[in-house]
């Protein structure tokens, strides 16, 4: 216990002794810390005071050379001031100088441009009164030209007129002639048809009158054998065996009889009317033709000319009065349509169109 208790003393000493140690080691290092940040800090001051002195040389020479490039900047800046301004002189004297210039030229080009352009103004009326002077002329020339084409296209208008209203009459006549001729031809016809036919019902009228007294006098035969057979028959006393086929002949005979004398009372007026027609109708024959020969009632000329203006004025070609006198087919179309639908000569229609022509023309 006391060996232990002396290790543990002697232990103590020793790690009294190392503290001791280490504490003046530790001590000797501090100090030796102090005096090496003694010396780093006075280096430090040092090196800081000579960095100073540097960056304020450094700064005062960077101040010079600003100053001094400032003013070069500044000299240089009053020398390019000076030269602008020389050169804005010179160049103002210079686009004053042209521009003096340039308004001679543009007023001596304008002073030449007034006296071409007033040269040229002259010489176009000039060039424009004889064009009109020569195209007056050629006007007025053209104008009598026009005025002698249309004299003579008048007259040779008018010639044909005529020519083609002689031509037209010719035909109309010719027509008319034919007319009459075959309506006379077609009277005799007519007129021989009915005396023809005349004969031929009389022929019929007297055969079957012919036919009817011979079937009455058979009758009359048949009646009177059957009279003097029933009177035999009566007055020999065989009524009962001889009456009865007599009174069925009888019956047949009256019922045959019947019919033919029906026929012969209803068939003689039938007849006769025939004649009489043929007799009435045979009277006024001969004068078919009259018709013909009666001269047209012209139809006033106002129905005339409405259809003449109505036809101009339906046509697709927009032609006049004088144009469609000169067409032929439109002539001879409208003079058919004209006689067809107001029932006249056409000779009366082509000579209103021919004055309402004559009328448009003057």
């Amino acid at each position: 216990m006391a060996s232990l208790m002396k290790e543990f003393a002697e232990a103590r000493q020793i790690r009294l002794q190392g503290r001791a140690v280490f504490l003046a080691e530790q001590q000797l290092a501090r100090e030796q810390r102090s005096s090496d940040l003694q010396a780093q800090a006075e280096a430090t001051a040092t090196y800081l005071a000579h960095a100073e002195e540097t960056r304020l040389a450094w700064e005062h020479g960077r101040q010079v050379i600003a100053e001094n490039a400032l003013e070069s900047r500044r000299e240089e800046v009053l020398n390019r001031a000076a030269q602008v301004s020389e050169y804005l002189g010179t160049l103002n004297v210079t686009r004053t100088e042209q521009a003096a210039e340039d308004s001679e030229q543009r007023a001596q080009e304008v002073r030449t441009r007034t006296f071409k352009t007033r040269s040229q103004l002259k010489h176009i009326r000039k060039a424009r009164i004889r064009d009109g002077e020569a195209s007056l002329e050629q006007r007025q020339q053209l104008r009598k030209a026009r005025i002698r084409d249309g004299e003579a296209s008048l007259e040779q208008r008018q010639q044909l007129v005529q020519d083609r209203a002689a031509l037209t009459k010719m035909q109309l006549e010719d027509l008319t002639k034919t007319r009459l001729d075959n309506a006379t031809i077609d009277a005799q016809q007519r007129a021989q048809e009915f005396s023809d036919r005349a004969a031929n019902v009389k022929a019929s009228l007297a055969q079957i009158e012919s036919s009817r007294l011979a079937d009455a006098e058979a009758q009359a035969f048949k009646l009177k054998a059957f009279r003097s057979q029933l009177t035999n028959s009566v007055w020999s006393g065989d009524r009962a065996t001889v009456a009865n086929p007599p009174v069925a002949n009888l019956s047949q005979e009256d019922t045959t009889r019947s019919p033919d004398a029906s026929e012969i009372s209803t068939s003689k007026p039938k007849k006769k009317n025939p004649k009489s027609e043929s007799v009435v109708a045979s009277a006024p024959e001969p004068a078919i033709a009259k018709p013909i020969e009666v001269k047209e009632t012209p139809k006033p000329a106002g129905k005339i000319e409405q259809f003449v203006v109505d036809y101009v004025a339906q046509l697709s070609t927009n032609s006049s009065l004088l144009e469609v006198v000169n067409d032929r087919d439109t002539v001879r179309d409208l003079l058919a349509q004209g006689a067809n639908t107001l029932k006249v000569d056409p000779s009366d229609i082509l000579n209103t169109l021919l004055q309402m022509a004559e009328g448009s023309s003057t």
